[in-house]
């Protein structure tokens, strides 16, 4: 009684499937012929694995080392000068308060585009290990594990270093802007 059952549950609705929509095969070529004439004009691209072994897989997001090193050079020249031209500007009593005022606006400009470029850095370089995570966790990726694991730990250090260059950046900014009500205070006392 249980093999009878079993058959039953099983062919039944298979049966029932086959009766509910019954095709005959000159309705099936007249829809494939349909089908085909819509896509006759559209030309189709074939793709073989000797193709797919040719391309050679790139990552998302990139960051030169070209561009990494000049914005460590910009910062770094970018902070000095700024806290010696604060120091002449301290020092020289002759200054108006409207040379010291726009020396100090352009001093907080060229920091503010500094800190910004290096905000920049940061979030290019974190968007570049998410990616790598996930590269490492899918099951997709036709990059080794270790390869993986290797541009995770270079991306980590230059990381590291992009967010010392934007706490370095911001620290002159806000030593600046600690300083700009000074600035015009003593130029303002000149007068």
């Amino acid at each position: 009684m249980g093999v009878k059952r079993i058959f039953v549950v099983l062919c039944v609705p298979l049966f029932l499937a086959s009766l509910a929509a019954p095709q005959s095969l000159s309705e099936i070529a007249k829809k494939e012929k349909a089908r085909r004439e819509v896509l006759k004009g559209n030309k189709s691209l074939a793709v073989t694995n000797a193709d797919l072994a040719r391309v050679k897989k790139k990552p998302a997001v990139t960051v030169s080392a070209e561009a990494e090193a000049a914005a460590e050079v910009k910062n770094e020249t970018a902070a000095e000068p700024q806290s010696s031209e604060a120091l002449k500007a301290e020092e020289k009593p002759e200054d108006s308060a409207a040379e010291a005022r726009k020396r100090f606006e352009e001093q907080k400009t060229e920091l503010e585009a500094a800190w910004a470029k290096a905000k920049e850095n940061v979030e290019l370089l974190s968007q570049k290990m998410r990616v790598l995570v996930h590269q490492f966790y899918s099951f997709d990726s036709m990059t080794s594990k270790d390869q993986i694991q290797r541009a995770m730990g270079e991306a980590s250090q230059t990381l590291q270093a992009a967010l010392a260059d934007e706490a370095d950046a911001k620290k002159a900014l806000d030593d600046l802007l600690a300083a700009g009500p000074r600035l015009r205070s003593s130029s303002a006392e000149i007068k």
